[in-house]
Protein backbone atom coordinates (compact mmCIF):
# COMPACT_ATOMS: atom_id res chain seq x y z
CA UNK A 1 0.00 0.00 0.00
CA UNK A 2 2.84 2.36 0.83
CA UNK A 3 4.43 1.76 -2.59
CA UNK A 4 1.17 2.68 -4.26
CA UNK A 5 1.31 6.18 -2.74
CA UNK A 6 4.85 6.74 -4.05
CA UNK A 7 3.86 5.56 -7.49
CA UNK A 8 0.85 7.89 -7.51
CA UNK A 9 3.04 10.78 -6.36
CA UNK A 10 5.55 10.12 -9.16
CA UNK A 11 2.81 9.98 -11.79
CA UNK A 12 1.33 13.27 -10.61
CA UNK A 13 4.74 14.92 -10.29
CA UNK A 14 5.92 14.00 -13.79
CA UNK A 15 2.75 14.28 -15.86
CA UNK A 16 0.72 17.17 -14.44
CA UNK A 17 3.31 19.93 -15.08
CA UNK A 18 3.09 19.10 -18.81
CA UNK A 19 -0.64 19.78 -19.09
CA UNK A 20 -0.40 23.60 -19.43
CA UNK A 21 2.34 23.23 -22.06
CA UNK A 22 0.07 21.03 -24.18
CA UNK A 23 -2.76 23.57 -23.96
CA UNK A 24 -0.34 26.33 -24.97
CA UNK A 25 0.79 24.32 -28.01
CA UNK A 26 -2.83 23.82 -29.09
CA UNK A 27 -3.53 27.55 -28.69
CA UNK A 28 -0.39 28.44 -30.66
CA UNK A 29 -1.35 26.05 -33.46
CA UNK A 30 -4.82 27.58 -33.64
CA UNK A 31 -3.49 31.08 -34.42
CA UNK A 32 -1.00 29.91 -37.06
CA UNK A 33 -2.57 30.70 -40.41
CA UNK A 34 -4.84 33.37 -38.97
CA UNK A 35 -5.08 36.94 -40.31
CA UNK A 36 -4.48 39.94 -38.05
CA UNK A 37 -5.09 43.65 -38.63
CA UNK A 38 -3.01 46.40 -37.04
CA UNK A 39 -5.11 48.48 -34.64
CA UNK A 40 -2.53 50.85 -33.22
CA UNK A 41 -0.14 52.83 -35.38
CA UNK A 42 2.93 52.43 -33.19
CA UNK A 43 5.21 49.83 -31.74
CA UNK A 44 5.41 49.13 -28.01
CA UNK A 45 8.70 50.98 -27.90
CA UNK A 46 8.41 54.71 -27.25
CA UNK A 47 11.58 55.39 -29.28
CA UNK A 48 10.52 53.62 -32.47
CA UNK A 49 8.58 56.28 -34.34
CA UNK A 50 5.40 55.63 -36.30
CA UNK A 51 4.19 52.23 -37.41
CA UNK A 52 4.52 48.68 -36.16
CA UNK A 53 8.01 47.30 -36.79
CA UNK A 54 8.55 44.02 -38.63
CA UNK A 55 12.02 42.53 -39.05
CA UNK A 56 13.57 41.06 -42.20
CA UNK A 57 15.68 38.60 -40.18
CA UNK A 58 14.34 36.42 -37.37
CA UNK A 59 17.64 36.85 -35.51
CA UNK A 60 17.17 40.64 -35.41
CA UNK A 61 13.69 40.21 -33.96
CA UNK A 62 14.96 37.71 -31.39
CA UNK A 63 17.88 39.94 -30.33
CA UNK A 64 15.47 42.85 -29.82
CA UNK A 65 13.08 40.60 -27.88
CA UNK A 66 15.91 39.40 -25.60
CA UNK A 67 17.22 42.92 -25.05
CA UNK A 68 13.74 44.10 -24.02
CA UNK A 69 13.00 41.12 -21.82
CA UNK A 70 16.33 40.90 -19.98
CA UNK A 71 17.59 44.49 -20.38
CA UNK A 72 20.71 43.31 -22.18
CA UNK A 73 21.18 46.51 -24.14
CA UNK A 74 24.97 46.36 -23.71
CA UNK A 75 25.15 43.18 -25.82
CA UNK A 76 22.40 44.27 -28.21
CA UNK A 77 23.38 44.52 -31.86
CA UNK A 78 21.75 47.43 -33.67
CA UNK A 79 19.40 46.51 -36.48
CA UNK A 80 19.95 48.10 -39.87
CA UNK A 81 16.89 50.22 -40.67
CA UNK A 82 16.92 48.82 -44.22
CA UNK A 83 15.99 45.47 -42.67
CA UNK A 84 12.83 46.86 -41.05
CA UNK A 85 9.34 47.46 -42.37
CA UNK A 86 6.81 49.66 -40.59
CA UNK A 87 3.16 48.74 -40.90
CA UNK A 88 0.51 51.41 -40.78
CA UNK A 89 -2.88 51.15 -39.11
CA UNK A 90 -5.35 48.73 -40.77
CA UNK A 91 -2.66 46.76 -42.64
CA UNK A 92 -3.01 42.99 -42.37
CA UNK A 93 -0.61 40.14 -41.74
CA UNK A 94 -0.97 36.36 -41.76
CA UNK A 95 0.85 34.31 -39.13
CA UNK A 96 2.83 31.53 -40.82
CA UNK A 97 5.01 30.01 -38.11
CA UNK A 98 6.45 30.60 -34.66
CA UNK A 99 10.14 30.56 -33.76
CA UNK A 100 12.28 30.69 -30.62
CA UNK A 101 9.68 29.14 -28.27
CA UNK A 102 6.85 31.27 -29.65
CA UNK A 103 8.75 34.53 -28.98
CA UNK A 104 8.80 35.46 -32.69
CA UNK A 105 6.19 34.97 -35.42
CA UNK A 106 6.96 34.57 -39.10
CA UNK A 107 4.33 36.65 -40.92
CA UNK A 108 3.31 37.38 -44.48
CA UNK A 109 2.17 40.89 -45.34
CA UNK A 110 -1.23 40.88 -47.05
CA UNK A 111 -1.39 44.49 -48.21
CA UNK A 112 0.78 47.54 -48.66
CA UNK A 113 3.94 47.98 -50.71
CA UNK A 114 5.54 44.77 -49.42
CA UNK A 115 2.47 42.53 -49.79
CA UNK A 116 3.36 38.86 -50.15
CA UNK A 117 6.77 39.22 -48.47
CA UNK A 118 7.72 37.38 -45.29
CA UNK A 119 8.92 39.22 -42.19
CA UNK A 120 9.19 38.56 -38.45
CA UNK A 121 7.16 40.03 -35.58
CA UNK A 122 7.94 39.93 -31.87
CA UNK A 123 5.08 37.91 -30.35
CA UNK A 124 4.50 40.44 -27.54
CA UNK A 125 3.60 43.03 -30.18
CA UNK A 126 0.70 40.95 -31.46
CA UNK A 127 -1.33 42.84 -28.83
CA UNK A 128 -1.33 45.79 -31.27
CA UNK A 129 -3.36 43.67 -33.72
CA UNK A 130 -6.84 42.19 -33.73
CA UNK A 131 -7.59 38.81 -35.24
CA UNK A 132 -9.82 38.91 -38.30
CA UNK A 133 -13.07 36.99 -37.98
CA UNK A 134 -13.27 35.77 -41.58
CA UNK A 135 -9.84 34.64 -42.82
CA UNK A 136 -11.06 33.42 -46.23
CA UNK A 137 -11.90 36.92 -47.51
CA UNK A 138 -8.55 38.40 -46.47
CA UNK A 139 -6.36 35.85 -48.25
Amino acid sequence: MHTYKYFLFLVIFFFLPNLPAEASEEEELSIIGSVWQLDRNSSSSKFSGHGQVLYFFSSDAYQTYNARKFSHWDTFSAVDSRDLVRLKKHQKIKLQNSKFNEAIYEVTLLDGFYAGKTYFLIADELKNFTQEKNDEEAV
